[in-house]
């Protein structure tokens, strides 16, 4: 990547809109009517999180920050430092949200997504003062990356001071985020932001319709503010530049039966941070972040990645040069 190896393998995942993550299984979903689930559990969850356990999977050292109230947010909390995850919560008077996520035997999967507990200035100030403290001391010289929406009541420009702060403190900022949020992160020049194909569209205002629309959409973004970018397209694969003047690189990842498609952006995501902490570059890095994204597929809980799937899948991803 642009910045260089990074000189520690470690990560700070900030998390503005945490969740529980329930997967509920049912033979099909129907709509409208009483729907009984064969099995189901629960787990961390929100983009961070996802990030924060593949880290851990590639044997980086994971840092989590974020909002957590009520049982639900205790019950997040323990759940990522069972996984081995420094958890460093700001405790809200609003219960932390759960999402859901329905499995049918087909293997289609429906989200739904609740919005977030409203939360206060008063807390928005605490976690930017414990996440400014903590990267000047603990987490000094760790790559930082931002994951995920804004819950109710935090403004968009919260995202771009999550940033300012991460850069003024030396640390390498990789983002991945929607609408304003992204803007104003976009606008405080992060290293590497990474939206899925969707998020372009609304960021920029057109679709991106095919690999040379999307190469071009991802330079755009890359004007608005980043060093570097990827645009996600699910299992079509990824474009990548990797600096402004650089070429556009497309990678597509083999054809697997998932599991569960969710977390994979956030897996491949945790990808590109290992590359930057390694000295990865070019078709090296590619290749290594798309197969994280695919071993998310073929894991048991998402983010939860294995190693030795990331590392079967690198000669199978397909790459080509775009430019």
């Amino acid at each position: 990547m642009e910045q260089g190896p990074i000189a520690t393998a470690k990560i700070v995942c900030v998390s503005a809109n945490p969740a529980m993550d329930r997967r509920v299984y049912v033979d099909a979903l129907i709509p409208g009517e009483v729907n009984r689930g064969r099995n189901s559990l629960a787990m961390p969850g929100g983009k961070a999180a996802h990030v924060a356990m593949a880290a851990r999977s590639l044997a980086i050292e994971a840092n989590w920050i974020g909002f957590l109230g009520g049982t639900i947010g205790e019950q997040v909390e323990e759940g990522l430092r069972g996984l081995a995850i420094d958890v460093n919560p700001i405790r809200t008077a609003a219960t932390t949200r759960v999402n859901l996520e329905i499995i049918e035997n087909s293997g289609k999967i429906t989200e739904v997504l609740e919005p977030g507990g409203k939360i206060s200035p008063t807390e928005q100030t605490e976690l930017l003062r414990l996440y400014s403290h903590n990267l000047s001391e603990k987490w000094k010289g760790a790559l930082v990356a931002i994951s995920g929406s804004l819950p109710p009541g935090v403004p968009a420009s919260f995202c771009g001071a999550l940033v300012d702060v991460a850069k003024k403190a030396g640390s390498a900022l990789f983002l991945d985020t929607s609408g304003d949020a992204l803007k104003s992160g976009l606008a405080a020049r992060p290293n590497f932001v990474k939206p899925n194909r969707k998020e372009a569209e609304v960021l920029l205002g057109r679709a991106l319709p095919d690999l040379q629309a999307t190469a071009a959409g991802a330079r755009e973004i890359i004007s608005l503010g980043a060093r570097g970018a990827a645009i996600t397209m699910g299992a079509e694969g990824l474009v990548w530049l990797e600096t402004k003047d650089g070429p556009a690189w497309f990678a597509q990842p083999p054809r697997l039966k998932a599991i569960s498609t969710v977390g994979c952006g956030d897996t491949t995501l945790a990808g590109f941070a290992y590359a930057a902490m390694r000295g990865l570059t070019g078709e090296e890095a590619l290749r290594f972040a798309t197969a994280c994204g695919a071993a998310n597929c073929l894991a048991e809980f998402e983010g939860r990645i294995s190693l030795s799937d990331v590392q079967s899948l690198i000669p199978k991803v397909s790459t080509k040069s775009l430019s």
